[in-house]
């Protein structure tokens, strides 16, 4: 009868709403022992390691005593961009792991692993030839509007890169069919049966797709370039300032950075209107060649290179042993390994190890450009309502005892009062000279 493998706990600090996570056991990892997460707190005393999801930050991190002493380790998890909080040292400082989408991370939980390779190459879901007609006849419900170049579906109206305000600008230039909960200008399309497309089926009929972050931050690309690829539409993309790691070839992406609204408004038009340049865009869906069935060849070997050569690992020296590319399995893995090596005394905690600040992230990177446009009008209006009120305010007869004295008191003595006007006193003595 064989031994049980020892197991570790790995505690998740109050993740309330995630309880899938609770008893999750950490198997495949080639260990002769497991581990297994945990949200309840009795396992404080066993657990060397206590991840802290992003969310939680906000509503209050552990007791820091253990941490200090070099007892335990505390772990930042997420999948979201930077928030606030980790370019403030004073909150990051308290955690020595970092277990985020960075692939420069301790741990990495990837949007893209090798997979992103097979996604550009997989044939795409519609002709070239249906997107065009779709661009003049629209989804069933569209009673014969054509669909615009550009697709946007958006969840989050006001993300802190202000991407919208470029939207906007973009908007004046060329039409764009947004879906979603933000300004929409499209309602969400169904089948034939009525049922609700899913966004893969809306953007697959489109040919341009706006894959553009919430945020402007080192290797920060999600699931909307995921999306593009999938759909074989040519992503136009905003988030990090270098995607040559996501770009399938050099022209794969339009990326905002290298143009104005306006000079993108007129490339996307220049390559709707002409098969053969849009085709030479994305030919690793569309080949010019019909019989031709695109290969890694056909793709940038930086990008091929970038997702399947280990020797392109990106993260820092000092990471905890984990093989590139990266995926959540493979770190989960080395999480694991990591709480048996303290607990069984392998590992030495370094209570001044900590994290350092995030300062890769553009802050408000499209405010700028646009505020005073989207907001003028209720500056105005804001200005015109406080000496509505002002006025309202001044002639009230309680008042009027109150200021009336001071008017007086700094007013020419030509001007006059009583209780219901103001007049200029015009001196006889003034018309004759």
């Amino acid at each position: 009868m064989s031994t049980p493998a020892k197991e570790y706990p790995i505690l998740w600090w109050k993740q309330e709403g995630r309880e899938g996570i609770d008893g999750w056991e950490v198997t495949g990892c080639d260990l002769p022992y497991t581990c297994r997460n945990s949200l309840n707190e009795s396992y404080w005393d066993q657990s060397p390691l206590v991840l802290v999801n992003v969310g939680q930050v906000e509503h209050g991190l552990p007791p820091q005593e253990e941490f200090d002493a070099g007892k335990k380790a505390m772990i930042f998890y997420g999948a979201e961009a930077p928030k606030y909080f980790e370019r403030d040292p004073k909150i990051i400082g308290r955690f020595t792991y970092r277990f985020t989408f960075n692939p420069t991370s301790d741990y990495v939980v990837p949007y893209f692993d090798t997979d992103i390779i097979d996604m550009v190459l997989q044939p795409p879901p519609v002709s070239l030839e249906h997107k065009n007609t779709m661009r003049k006849q629209g989804f069933v419900n569209s009673q014969g509007k054509g669909l615009a170049p550009i697709a946007w579906i958006v969840s989050n109206c006001d993300s802190f890169s202000g991407r919208h305000f470029y939207v906007y600008q973009l908007q004046k230039y060329i039409d764009i069919d947004i879906y979603g909960h933000c300004n929409p200008t499209r309602p969400w399309p169904t089948d034939i049966n009525g049922r609700d497309l899913s966004p893969e089926q809306i953007v697959q009929q489109y040919k341009f797709y706006l894959a553009i972050e919430n945020n402007n931050c080192d290797y920060y690309v999600t699931e909307k370039l995921q999306r593009a690829y999938k759909a074989a539409a040519i992503p136009i993309v905003d988030g990090p300032k270098d995607y040559s790691a996501f770009a399938a070839t050099r022209i794969a992406l339009i990326q905002t950075d290298d143009h104005t609204p306006k000079s993108l408004a007129r490339l996307v038009k220049e390559l709707d209107s002409n098969d053969d340049l849009y085709r030479n865009r994305i030919g690793y869906k569309y080949p010019k060649d019909p019989s031709h069935r695109p290969t890694t060849k056909d793709l940038s070997p930086y990008f091929v290179r970038t997702w399947t050569n280990p020797n392109t690992n990106p993260r820092k020296e000092g990471s905890y042993r984990q093989a590139w590319p990266p995926s959540f399995d493979e770190s989960i893995c080395r999480v694991c390994e990591l709480a048996h090596d303290i607990s069984e005394g392998l590992v030495q905690l370094d209570p001044m190890q900590r994290l350092q600040a995030d300062t890769t992230c553009v802050l408000k990177k499209h405010y700028h450009m646009t505020w005073f446009i989207e907001y003028h009008w209720r500056i105005a209006l804001a200005i015109l309502t406080s000496m509505a009120v002002l006025v309202y305010l001044l002639t009230r007869q309680p008042v009027k005892q109150l200021w009336m004295p001071l008017v007086k008191s700094v007013l020419p003595h030509r001007w006059r009062r009583d209780n219901t006007y103001m007049e200029l006193s015009i001196v006889k003595d003034d018309l004759i000279n």
